[in-house]
């Protein structure tokens, strides 16, 4: 590979504002490690060519009606809904990898749509109408306040509360943390741990990733056996862990360099 995704998303966070497409690109090269970053947005570029400008109505149509794309129901936890290029590939994904998507090709032909991090279920809006949201799992169906509340309690069975807070727009960081958030469910459900690992290196890389995970990560590459990596990551946790924490995570770099021998 000619160029380095891990490298690259940690450029893109720091720079704060990025295409999300791009960020998104970097976490699917991890898992599909062929994919060719530059034909996967020209391909971008190819969509958004076939896609209707005349409204945002038209161009939703377009992409959920002409192109075929749609919410993956019968097999949702596939991790390749979660990989952009395989979306595009085949014309299917999970609510987050198609409001990224749809963001994406907004951008190209003119509509500034935004990513509403409602529990359970990604949205998206258009920035120029923000009291109208657009449900791209749903093949772009449009949908006021109180029709996202309802689709709250549909989907959390009606036993949790609604914060109008919900519907407010995420930035990029965390729409990547919660692209990751759910292949970490997935790999850990499973126990791939070679993917794990890389999900969870890219999760700490965000901003308001707690530490645990970078804890679980020193774990992680100790299973895999990556004692030196561990070690490092363990003690550098430890410069800032309160005195039980600390003790524990030197404990656990002074296993992982035991390891080593």
């Amino acid at each position: 590979m000619a160029w380095d995704p891990a490298k690259k998303f940690r450029q893109l966070l720091q720079d704060g504002a990025f295409a999300l497409s791009e960020g998104a690109l970097c976490i699917a090269a991890h898992g599909c490690p062929d994919m060719d970053y530059v034909a996967e947005l020209d391909r971008l570029d190819a969509l958004a060519d076939r896609c209707d400008r005349s409204s945002r109505e038209q161009m939703l149509l377009s992409l959920f009606g002409d192109l075929g794309f749609h919410g993956n129901r019968g097999d949702y936890y596939d991790p390749r809904n979660s990989f952009l290029n395989e979306v595009m590939r085949r014309r299917t994904g999970i609510p987050i990898s198609l409001a990224v998507l749809t963001i994406a090709i907004g951008e190209r032909i003119g509509y500034e749509f935004e990513g509403i991090g409602l529990p359970g279920h990604f949205m998206i809006r258009d920035r120029n109408e923000p009291d109208m949201f657009i449900d791209v799992f749903a093949g772009g169906a449009l949908l006021d306040a109180q029709g996202c509340e309802e689709l709250f309690h549909q989907i959390t069975g009606g036993d949790k509360g609604f914060h109008p807070a919900y519907l407010a727009p995420v930035d990029h960081s965390s729409i990547m943390e919660r692209m990751l958030g759910n292949l970490r469910a997935i790999y850990a459900q499973s126990k791939d741990y070679a993917n794990l690992e890389w999900v969870l290196e890219l999760r700490t890389m965000c901003p308001s990733v707690p530490a645990g995970e970078a804890k679980q990560l020193g774990m992680i590459n100790m299973e895999r056996g990556r004692f030196d990596q561990a070690a490092r990551r363990f003690e550098q946790l430890a410069q800032t862990a309160e005195d039980d924490d600390e003790e524990q995570l030197q404990r656990l770099a002074t296993l992982a360099r035991a390891r080593m021998n």
